[in-house]
């Protein structure tokens, strides 16, 4: 998992049946300290993020699959919370 700062979205009429009716998402994941790490990927949208938004990304082989219930979808990146605020200690 990591956080990552939604920076924009994906629209396309044809795609994979399994994302039919799914947000996707373009984040760019973030440092510990909210910093941009100038890495990009595109996400499954499962809690209604949007531009802007602060996000929990869970990355794991097959989690977004198995959240979705397609066994067999080419899922990888999933957006599984909005993050209020995040504290690292030290």
């Amino acid at each position: 998992m990591y956080l990552a700062k939604v920076i924009g979205n994906i629209v396309s009429t044809d795609k994979y049946d399994a994302y039919a009716d799914k947000k996707l998402l373009v984040v760019q994941k973030l440092d510990l300290y909210k910093n941009p790490t100038g890495i990009s990927t595109i996400a499954i949208d499962y809690v209604g993020a949007g531009t802007g938004d602060t996000v929990l990304v869970g990355a794991a082989p097959g989690l977004a699959s198995t959240v979705f219930n397609t066994p067999k979808a080419p899922i990888r990146e999933l957006i599984m919370g909005i993050a209020d605020r995040a504290h690292v200690a030290g």
